[in-house]
């Protein structure tokens, strides 16, 4: 692989700085422009886009190139990587066939494996990858068809590259993300007239998205890992979907038809989602990233970040692209005050989900004053979070005092023989 190397200040070695001097940075520049696409759970690899190629980046090697892509063609789909970090989907030209296509790349094998497309070839390219589970059983993109009209695809091992077709002839369509089971797909059907909607395959079987008045939505960029929740763009908002609710708005008081806005990614059950809205038109790096949970609403991913006390790096965090399986880091593309970079966050706990790696019990809870915390472990830090991220109290004791604090959800962040563990806490 070849090594990268950016115009300013050798980022590589600032890569190293960050990681070996400061240890608990919980903030990451990753690329010089390039957009982060996908992101392991353990933060350890990082996928991004450029124009000429794709790339990956480490913690321990900074960033790397992707294979390569036919000279002077375009470079198109989303890489990602699986929740291990150890497989990466991206597109790259078949060395055989010197054709570009979906491939995946085994980093710990230093291992292809090219998987065509369904026979036909437009612009050096078979197909392109857009979204992949998280365990690598399942990718989905687009390929083109014999006819010459791009088709929404999904891979597996057992079928190969399966054509999910269009709804409409003559017209192309795309999967953008699929559920962890491989049963929900997410992505866009084109009309004749090639207006883009929102669309998604459930078992197969293709679906156009409309809103509460009966309007099509527009393009669906993600779904949710267990497969309930489909994230886009309707009009000018952001916005999320199920079968359940039909369509909600992720609304921002700016919002007009020159300030549009999208929901980008979720975690696995939806309950956190990130985005953005910016000036339309305009480039993705002058806009304002947003995150939202239930609790909360939405919130400026600038503010978020401040709230956790980190230290931001000089970075407005203006497209946060995709988040990890389990909710704890976050990668996109931002701007300082001299360039456009890439950047990962990583997060304490704040979603629905609770890991617990140890044995550990908090009570009463609900309560209104006194947190208990009992186990047999060694506690060495206890630090109670508000639904905005922001850290409200702190203690080395198995006990917390939260009656001063107002009534409403916190999120309890442990370390426990060393492991970090987190519990929803409920102050009535």
């Amino acid at each position: 692989m070849k090594k990268i190397y950016f115009k300013l200040i050798g980022l590589t070695m600032g890569v190293f700085m960050l990681t070996s001097n400061k240890t608990n940075a919980q903030v990451y520049v990753i690329g010089n422009g390039e957009y982060a696409t996908s992101v392991s759970n353990d933060g350890n690899v990082v996928v991004l886009f450029g124009l000429d190629n794709n790339y990956y980046w480490t913690k321990y090697k900074g960033v790397q190139q992707l294979g390569e892509i036919v000279p002077g063609s375009y470079n198109g789909g989303v890489s990602t990587v699986t929740a291990d970090g150890k497989i990466i989907s991206t597109n790259v030209v078949d060395p055989k066939t010197g054709i570009n296509q979906i491939a995946t790349y085994n980093l710990e094998k230093d291992e292809w494996n090219y998987l065509g497309g369904l026979g036909k070839i437009v612009d050096s390219e078979t197909s392109s990858v857009w979204g992949m589970t998280g365990n690598g059983s399942s990718i989905v993109g687009i390929a083109s068809t014999s006819d010459g009209y791009g088709h929404a695809v999904k891979w597996t091992k057992e079928t190969g590259l399966v054509d999910l077709g269009s709804t409409t002839p003559k017209s192309a369509s795309r999967a953008n993300a699929i559920s962890e089971d491989g049963t929900m797909i997410a992505g866009w059907q084109d009309d004749k007239n090639g207006a883009r909607y929102g669309a998604y395959w459930k078992n197969g079987v293709q679906h156009l998205i409309k809103d509460n008045s009966g309007n099509p939505v527009y393009e669906i960029s993600s779904v949710s890992g267990d497969g309930k929740w489909l994230l886009g763009s309707q009009f000018e908002y952001a916005m999320k979907w199920s079968e359940e609710t039909g369509v909600q708005l992720i609304g921002d008081s700016n919002a007009d038809p020159f300030y549009v806005g999208a929901a980008t990614a979720t975690n696995y059950d939806g309950s956190v989602i990130v985005g953005y809205y910016r000036e339309f038109p305009g480039p993705a790096m002058m806009g304002d990233g947003f995150i939202w949970t239930k609790e909360t609403g939405k919130i400026s991913l600038d503010e978020y970040v401040k709230n956790l006390g980190y230290d931001n790096l000089g970075i407005t965090f203006s497209l946060p692209y995709a988040i990890s399986k389990d909710g704890t880091k976050i990668v996109g593309v931002g701007r300082t005050t001299e360039e456009a970079v890439s950047f990962m966050i990583s997060l304490p706990k704040l979603g629905t989900s609770e890991v617990n790696q140890v044995e550990y019990s908090v009570f009463p809870n609900p309560t209104s004053d006194i947190i208990n915390i009992e186990t047999k472990g060694k506690l060495s830090s206890s630090i109670l979070y508000n639904m905005t991220g922001q850290k409200v109290l702190s203690s080395n004791e198995k006990q917390l005092n939260i009656s001063s604090l107002p009534k409403g959800t916190y999120v309890l962040k442990t370390i426990i023989d060393g492991n970090e563990n987190t519990k929803k806490i409920i102050k009535k």
